[in-house]
């Protein structure tokens, strides 16, 4: 007997977000391993990017007649989810409907599995604004008592289902759905081993940093540490030292950047950049500074390490599931600033400490590149058993 699926991909938009890469790579391999399983799907996508959707299934030759692209109206946010909700009813009973996301739903006739990311609205709430922690909370509410399986990309996530909604194996059915290297960095050339260890023999220090400017992402940390290395003799040895910033400047920005001045460090903000522009600043960039307060997954991580390009990063849980505890972390205990300094120069200066962290880097990229179909497969398990 066929089955039908519904996957809602509405949360995907053109600026590829964490969110639209996720929902790309799983389905896609979600779709690769159906193709001899007598399942159709129809994938829900906004009217604004369904060519771009579409254009990327059909580059995976992943289009055939068990596969159904329905448009949703996107031009407004109430409207998406009013039109999303009146098709998947009219469109009739699913064996199951997943949304890559949480999105508002009515009581659908079908069953849904939806997919939480992250909680650093709960972990961070003074970082948001009232109505949209209610509006996260109200989500998650839901899903306890009326979705029949809530998706979770990290055991962090998970954790952290448990200790903010009392969400756990005891009383719903959860599904591992992890995130991992995506399509458009893995099918991009990775330098070879001997390019990424002559660019530590340069005396230009680049930095990069991906992601919005705010306290969330921990842009104020990495600015303690410019500042300090700034002022440190240690930046003396190299000829230049440069930040490049990318991602989308907020209402935090400003304030953050008040009365800052250095002046050995060079900054250049680039703005949102498109996986063409962007990775090269990875491949050339000696470090990439991921200071976060709170992160579902961290994908520009692993976009880092996929290009050898070196992490700093901070000490959260994420990181210290995703790096284990061998790889070095910076926190207030440890110091944001010095310490940092202290990594940098080691790694310039040490050339088997060098090596060392390269090796465990790769160690992660090959178990991380892996992680969709990962996710496909556990999907798969699960809508057998439905």
């Amino acid at each position: 007997m066929t089955k039908r699926i519904a996957f809602v991909a509405t949360s995907y938009i053109k600026n590829y977000d964490g969110i639209s890469v996720y929902t790309e790579n799983l389905l896609l391999e979600f779709l690769k391993q159906i193709k001899d399983q007598d399942i159709t799907v129809d994938i829900y996508t906004g009217n604004s990017v369904l060519e771009l959707l579409t254009n990327r299934i059909s580059s995976e030759n992943l289009l055939n007649k068990n596969i159904n692209i329905k448009p949703v109206n996107d031009k407004k946010f109430i409207v998406k989810i009013l039109d999303l909700n009146f098709q998947l009813i009219k469109n009739g009973r699913y064996n199951l409907i997943l949304m890559s996301n949480f999105m508002p739903t009515l009581l659908l006739p079908s069953k849904t599995l939806k997919v939480i990311h992250d909680f650093s609205v709960n972990n961070f709430s003074e970082l948001y604004s009232k109505g949209y922690l209610i509006y996260h909370n109200m989500l998650l509410r839901y899903a306890k008592y009326f979705d029949n399986a809530i998706g979770y990309i990290s055991n962090t996530t998970l954790d952290d289902l448990d200790k903010f909604h009392a969400i756990n194996h005891s009383n719903k059915k959860l599904i591992h759905l992890p995130n991992g290297i995506p399509f458009k960095v893995r099918n991009y050339d990775r330098p070879s081993d001997e390019q990424s260890l002559e660019k530590y023999k340069q005396k230009d220090l680049s930095f990069l940093v991906v992601g919005r400017i705010n306290k969330h992402k921990g842009f104020d940390r990495i600015l303690e540490f410019c500042k300090y290395f700034d002022k440190d003799e240690s930046i003396k040895n190299f000829d230049s030292v440069t930040l490049n910033i990318v991602g989308k400047q907020t209402d935090e920005t400003q304030q953050i950047f008040k009365n800052l001045q250095l002046k050995n460090i060079n900054l250049i903000f680039h703005g949102f950049l498109n996986d063409e522009q962007l990775n090269p600043f990875y491949i050339n960039s000696h470090f990439c500074l991921f200071l976060s307060r709170n992160e579902g997954y961290g994908l520009p991580l692993v976009e880092s390490m996929w290009f050898k390009s070196i992490p700093i990063i901070s000490n959260i849980a994420i990181f210290d599931e995703l790096m284990t505890k061998k790889y070095p972390k910076f926190d207030e205990k440890t110091n944001y600033t010095s310490s940092i300094v202290s990594f940098v120069n080691k790694i310039f200066d040490d050339e088997e400490y060098l090596k060392e962290q390269t090796k465990f880097i790769e160690t992660i990229v090959l178990k991380e590149q892996t992680a969709y179909a990962l996710a496909a497969t556990n999907l798969m398990k699960f809508i057998e058993r439905l």
